[in-house]
């Protein structure tokens, strides 16, 4: 016997503009990650290895 596929809530009013404006807050900050004081650890590390 197959089973029934469930219906996916959509969102509306408020919720749904909530929703929107956080996607987009991420996705704006998405790029914004600082990893120099990584790259920097990461080089020190390769030299004193002789890579």
């Amino acid at each position: 016997m197959a089973t029934p596929i469930k219906v996916v809530p959509i969102l509306t009013g408020k919720a749904a503009e909530r929703f929107n404006s956080t996607a987009e807050k991420a996705i704006a900050k998405k790029g914004s990650i600082d990893f120099s004081k990584e790259i920097e650890t990461a080089k020190k590390i390769l030299a004193k290895a002789k890579l």
